[in-house]
Protein backbone atom coordinates (compact mmCIF):
# COMPACT_ATOMS: atom_id res chain seq x y z
CA UNK A 1 0.00 0.00 0.00
CA UNK A 2 1.43 3.60 -1.25
CA UNK A 3 1.11 6.51 1.19
CA UNK A 4 -0.05 9.39 -0.09
CA UNK A 5 0.96 13.05 1.68
CA UNK A 6 -2.05 13.11 3.74
CA UNK A 7 -1.79 9.74 5.07
CA UNK A 8 1.42 9.76 7.01
CA UNK A 9 0.91 7.05 9.80
CA UNK A 10 1.97 3.94 8.71
CA UNK A 11 1.54 0.62 10.62
CA UNK A 12 3.83 -1.39 11.63
CA UNK A 13 3.14 -5.17 12.57
CA UNK A 14 5.92 -5.97 14.12
CA UNK A 15 8.53 -5.06 16.73
CA UNK A 16 11.73 -6.84 17.80
CA UNK A 17 12.74 -5.91 21.75
CA UNK A 18 15.77 -6.31 23.38
CA UNK A 19 14.03 -9.47 24.68
CA UNK A 20 13.08 -11.07 21.62
CA UNK A 21 16.47 -10.89 20.35
CA UNK A 22 17.99 -12.40 24.04
CA UNK A 23 15.64 -15.24 22.95
CA UNK A 24 16.67 -15.39 19.64
CA UNK A 25 20.39 -15.57 19.98
CA UNK A 26 19.66 -18.07 22.84
CA UNK A 27 18.34 -20.28 20.87
CA UNK A 28 20.29 -19.79 18.06
CA UNK A 29 23.69 -20.22 20.22
CA UNK A 30 22.31 -23.02 23.06
CA UNK A 31 23.51 -20.82 25.63
CA UNK A 32 21.29 -19.45 28.43
CA UNK A 33 19.11 -16.82 28.18
CA UNK A 34 21.06 -14.83 31.32
CA UNK A 35 24.66 -15.42 29.49
CA UNK A 36 23.31 -13.87 26.13
CA UNK A 37 21.76 -11.09 28.56
CA UNK A 38 24.93 -10.05 29.85
CA UNK A 39 26.07 -9.92 25.90
CA UNK A 40 23.50 -8.05 24.52
CA UNK A 41 23.51 -5.23 27.10
CA UNK A 42 27.28 -4.78 26.97
CA UNK A 43 27.09 -4.66 23.03
CA UNK A 44 24.29 -2.35 22.83
CA UNK A 45 25.67 -0.57 25.77
CA UNK A 46 28.82 -0.08 23.70
CA UNK A 47 27.61 0.91 20.65
CA UNK A 48 25.61 3.32 22.71
CA UNK A 49 28.39 4.94 24.60
CA UNK A 50 30.58 4.98 21.58
CA UNK A 51 27.81 6.98 19.57
CA UNK A 52 27.33 9.58 22.72
CA UNK A 53 30.83 10.31 23.51
CA UNK A 54 32.10 10.83 19.91
CA UNK A 55 33.71 14.29 19.82
CA UNK A 56 34.27 14.27 15.83
CA UNK A 57 32.45 12.59 13.67
CA UNK A 58 32.96 9.21 14.12
CA UNK A 59 32.01 5.77 11.63
CA UNK A 60 30.90 2.25 12.93
CA UNK A 61 30.83 -0.89 10.40
CA UNK A 62 29.98 -4.16 11.59
CA UNK A 63 30.18 -5.79 8.53
CA UNK A 64 26.44 -7.99 7.55
CA UNK A 65 24.47 -5.87 9.21
CA UNK A 66 25.69 -1.80 8.18
CA UNK A 67 27.04 1.16 8.94
CA UNK A 68 26.51 3.56 11.95
CA UNK A 69 27.42 6.76 11.19
CA UNK A 70 27.43 9.90 13.95
CA UNK A 71 27.66 13.26 11.58
CA UNK A 72 27.71 16.89 12.17
CA UNK A 73 24.56 18.73 10.71
CA UNK A 74 24.90 22.20 9.15
CA UNK A 75 25.81 24.90 11.63
CA UNK A 76 22.98 27.19 11.33
CA UNK A 77 19.35 26.20 10.70
CA UNK A 78 16.26 28.34 11.07
CA UNK A 79 13.59 26.61 13.32
CA UNK A 80 10.27 27.45 14.12
CA UNK A 81 9.36 27.40 18.15
CA UNK A 82 6.11 24.88 18.31
CA UNK A 83 4.45 26.85 21.20
CA UNK A 84 4.93 30.45 20.02
CA UNK A 85 5.44 29.90 16.06
CA UNK A 86 8.28 32.42 16.15
CA UNK A 87 11.22 32.09 13.83
CA UNK A 88 14.58 30.89 15.28
CA UNK A 89 18.17 31.00 13.64
CA UNK A 90 19.95 28.35 15.51
CA UNK A 91 23.71 28.36 15.16
CA UNK A 92 24.85 25.49 17.13
CA UNK A 93 26.69 22.29 15.74
CA UNK A 94 24.09 19.88 16.32
CA UNK A 95 24.83 15.79 15.33
CA UNK A 96 22.91 13.12 14.40
CA UNK A 97 23.43 9.18 14.05
CA UNK A 98 22.72 7.92 10.60
CA UNK A 99 22.33 3.72 9.44
CA UNK A 100 23.15 2.59 6.25
CA UNK A 101 22.53 -0.67 5.81
CA UNK A 102 24.80 -3.38 4.45
CA UNK A 103 24.75 -4.63 0.38
CA UNK A 104 23.26 -8.25 1.85
CA UNK A 105 20.11 -6.55 3.76
CA UNK A 106 19.75 -4.49 1.00
CA UNK A 107 19.39 -7.00 -1.34
CA UNK A 108 17.22 -8.71 1.18
CA UNK A 109 14.68 -5.90 1.62
CA UNK A 110 14.07 -5.86 -2.18
CA UNK A 111 13.06 -9.69 -2.54
CA UNK A 112 9.42 -10.35 -1.83
CA UNK A 113 8.62 -11.11 2.26
CA UNK A 114 7.97 -15.31 2.50
CA UNK A 115 5.85 -15.98 4.51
Amino acid sequence: MALTRTQNTRKISQTLTRRDLIKLVAKRTQKSEASVAEFVDVTIESLSKLIRNADDELRIELRGLGVFEVKFMKNEATVRDPRTGTIIDYEGRRRKVHFRPSKLIKRALQKEPTD
